[in-house]
């Protein structure tokens, strides 16, 4: 009897032990951080290991590279949209821009960008909508024991994060909130010991918890310490990069990481806590203008790969280091978080698909996403930077681009021209074609914003600007300029 009551006795504790194991291991911690106009080769990590350019030549971020040394490094990863409003807003709720209306940032309808063009941009929504479920809303509506929290940058609207699933925020913040010069250029420190000091507060409580730390750097203008910016002064200049103070704004983000990652090991929540790293767009024409995202053609507000194509490196619980040539997009992390979490549900009309499997070494896995092709839509100018209303149309190695304006279609492999020097839409016709069908039935499908046609274009009061010769040299020259 003795004997029969004591195993009894062993086998629940031993199914307590195992019941607290499996809880914990479902109950992981998130920290997500966004950086701001951070272009693909722009750091010391090396994002494709087939392509040197991928890593910057003068740039140093170690922390980056250590946090690389032990995750998932995805070299074909791609932010929602190029530029920063539109991509926030999908990253929190697992949706394309294009499906969101937000085709543009915020507070920017009308002025030179809408007016007087040769096509006129669609409306856009100008904030986060209500009815929309963050990721933050769902944690709570599934997991009620998670706390969530936003420092940083919001530039949404819609009230801010405390409105939309996140308990602490630093309110309904813009771009000018990262103006600031030592001891905190743009804001870096700041917003790194908030949410150091914030974590510390959950593990005290014994709260598992959601955190997103949106940096404003590496947007301009170009504020850095002015030990960091002696240190790259005194560095020999790169071939690609050479901007010291642009170097020294980078190098003080990738230290404000490391204070990220140093607090999660002391709080001793190391394996039990998945970090993701990614940009919001790719970064502006710096250094060497042609090579600033590593050998891809353009930059921030273009839909070339410069404009979307960014750094994304996701370490955590069961994640081995390793390179995956899989595409993701900001918006897959909404169902990866959710699968971490092991919330079975998710929103309706959510399109990503979860990293989770590729994370943990599926070699079979596949992302299964709502479409078998991803969609960039940007029907705005924004011609200063090279920025023309286009859209395209990702699927497989293949790139289809569409401009507005014209209405012509450009077609890229990727896998052998990742610089997209060599249109084959009139060489591959039916791939042409058959992505053409798909992207216009994709858009109409989600009633998307699309341009329409200035009756009244004067193309003699276009500033002085000889505009068509302009934006064919944007086409036809990857690291052209507008002067």
């Amino acid at each position: 009897m003795y004997f029969r009551l004591t195993n009894r006795i062993a086998l629940v504790l031993s199914c307590l032990i195992a019941s607290v194991s499996l809880l914990k291991a479902q109950s992981p911690n998130i920290v997500l951080v966004l950086t701001d106009d951070q272009g693909w080769g722009a750091t010391s990590v090396l994002m494709d290991a087939e392509v040197p350019e991928s890593r910057s030549d003068f740039i140093k971020t170690p922390h980056l590279e250590t946090l690389a040394s032990r995750g998932v490094v995805f070299s074909q990863a791609y932010a929602p949209h190029p530029n920063c409003s539109p991509s926030r807003y999908s990253i929190l709720t697992g949706k394309s821009p294009a499906l969101l209306q937000m085709s543009d940032i915020v507070d920017r309808h009308d002025g030179p960008f809408y007016e007087s063009n040769r096509i006129t941009p669609p409306p856009h929504v100008n904030d986060i909508a209500d009815e929309e479920i963050t990721i933050a809303e769902w944690i709570k509506q599934h997991r009620s024991e998670y706390a969530t929290a936003h420092f940083g940058k919001w530039h949404i609207n819609g009230g801010g994060p405390e409105q939309h699933g996140f308990d602490t925020s630093s309110g309904a913040t813009s771009n000018r909130e990262g103006k600031r010069d030592d001891p905190d250029p743009k804001r870096i420190f700041s917003i790194t010991k908030s949410g150091n000091d914030w974590m510390e507060k959950q593990v005290d409580a014994g709260k598992p918890f959601y955190l997103q730390l949106s940096h404003y750097a590496t947007h301009l203008a170009v504020f850095s310490k002015k030990s960091t910016l002696d240190e790259t002064q005194a560095r020999t200049p790169g071939r690609r990069h050479s901007q010291a103070d642009h170097a020294a704004m980078s190098q003080d983000l990738d230290t404000g990481l490391g204070m990220t990652l140093a607090k999660i090991k002391e709080l001793g929540i190391e394996d039990n806590t998945y970090v993701i790293y990614i940009a919001d767009n790719g970064s502006y024409p710096i250094s060497n203008p042609g090579n600033t995202n590593g050998p891809v053609h353009g930059w921030k507000a273009t839909l070339w790969e410069g404009g979307i194509r960014v750094p994304l490196i996701i370490a955590g619980p069961g994640i081995n280091h390793s390179r995956s040539r899989e595409m993701a997009v900001g918006y897959d992390l909404f169902p990866t978080i959710t699968d971490w979490l092991g919330i079975r549900s998710l929103p309706k009309g959510l399109e990503g698909g979860s990293l989770a499997k590729i994370l943990s070494g599926d070699a079979r896995a596949k992302v299964n996403r709502a479409h078998p092709f991803l969609v960039f839509h940007f029907p705005h100018y924004q011609l200063q930077k090279g920025g023309q209303p286009s859209t395209t149309l990702h699927q497989g190695d293949y790139k289809l681009i569409k401009f507005w304006e014209t209405g012509d279609y450009h077609l890229y492999n990727l896998k052998k021209d990742l610089s997209e020097t060599k249109n084959l839409a009139k060489i591959d016709t039916n791939r042409t074609v058959r992505m053409s069908q798909m992207l216009e039935e994709y858009l109409a499908s989600i009633n998307a914003g699309i341009p329409s046609v200035n009756t009244q274009f004067d193309p003699s009061l276009d500033s002085g600007k000889n505009w068509s010769d302009i934006k064919a040299r944007l086409i036809e020259e990857p690291y052209f300029i507008v002067p």
